[in-house]
């Protein structure tokens, strides 16, 4: 019923049953911000470019999409089941291993609505490469920050082993809860306040379809294309943007005692949503580890696609710049030149 987790495969079966002829030749025109099989040294990471290309090609199209931004939730809501407290008493546990693409039942809860999508397009891939379930969806969550013009590189491991059981239920953050109340369930996950402001501004990218079914499609802030630190000025000033919808927590942590000093860190100018980047991607790899034994693992970040920084793709380069807009001439030569080979 579960699966394995990877064992040594045939190159060449990998890139006959995932990658075409027409993306093998724009693979060789010489793109530098994508690395091939060639690029990558550790040969326990060689295959994932398959993998790498599948989801980032067929299911992203090399772009921050609705299956991205599904994939990102996706990879928190199999991570964030994760108790220490559990653990201490011996119970069965959740974690960052892929339970959500195996077990069917999991993606039909309350809390899971909205990814039965992205959970039927990745669900094949285990199987279809022989890796287990919890290396694809949290590969596919490190790469769904890439696809997102500012997001960054988050370090990505492989080799997490089969399902132990399914997620446990009611540890799902809510964003009805009290601040209180969540913040204690991220420290359950050991996950710190801190962390916990830097994982948030994911939101930046996302869609709510099920809190408030009226305003279903509403985005956080203004640019849900973009990685930028937006949705925190944007939602501690609680503005009133047409289509912007303002999830409960979202403005509990812009302004309760416990939370506000840390969510403040990420409200500022370029120099700010550097710092918010590389913070996030710290927060999102502790995630992606929770009941995992990181040394177990293989890092494989250096499959990953380059970053795009919002520094290179915005109409100024001024550090002292309060949410600058983003050139469109500037992201399609990003997106040409570290996203070529999976555009369409």
């Amino acid at each position: 019923m579960f699966y394995t987790s990877i064992r040594t495969l045939t190159l060449a079966c990998l890139f006959s049953s995932v990658i075409g002829i027409a993306t093998q030749e724009k693979r060789d025109d010489g793109n530098s911000g994508i690395p091939t099989v060639d690029d990558v040294k550790n040969p326990v990471c060689k295959p994932w470019i398959a993998i790498r290309d599948a989801i980032m090609g067929d299911i992203y199209h090399g772009r921050c999409n609705d299956n991205t931004r599904a994939a990102i939730r996706l990879a928190f809501h199999d991570a964030g089941t994760f108790s220490l407290s559990r653990e201490a008493a011996g119970q069965d546990n959740g974690g960052a291993d892929g339970s959500l693409l195996v077990d069917p039942n999991e993606v039909l809860r309350d809390e899971n609505n909205g990814m039965q999508t992205i959970v039927s397009l990745l669900k094949p891939l285990p199987e279809k490469f022989n890796v287990s379930a919890g290396d694809v969806l949290h590969l596919a969550g490190t790469l769904g920050v890439l696809a997102c013009p500012g997001g960054p590189v988050v370090k990505t491991f492989v080799g997490r082993g089969p399902v132990k059981n399914v997620n446990p239920t009611n540890l799902i953050p809510d964003t009805h809860d009290t601040i209180p109340n969540i913040v204690n369930r991220f420290n359950d996950m050991g996950i710190s306040v801190r962390e916990a402001m830097a994982l948030i501004g994911s939101h930046t990218c996302a869609r709510q379809r099920f809190v408030d079914p009226a305003f279903a499609n509403d985005t956080f802030d203004t640019t849900p294309d973009i990685w930028d630190i937006r949705f925190y000025s944007e939602t501690k000033r609680n503005d009133s943007d047409p289509g912007v919808f303002r999830l409960p927590s979202d403005l509990g942590f812009a302004h309760n005692s416990l939370t506000q000093k840390d969510y403040n860190r990420f409200v500022g100018s370029l120099s700010t949503q550097e710092n918010w980047a590389r913070e996030y991607a710290d927060a999102h790899e502790k995630l992606s580890l929770l009941g995992q034994d990181a040394d177990t693992l293989t890092d494989c970040t250096e499959i990953m696609p380059e970053a795009i920084h919002l520094r290179d793709i915005t109409v100024t380069h001024s550090g002292g710049a309060v949410d600058p807009a983003v050139d469109p001439e500037k992201l399609a030569a990003a997106l040409q030149a570290t996203r070529s080979i999976w555009l369409s």
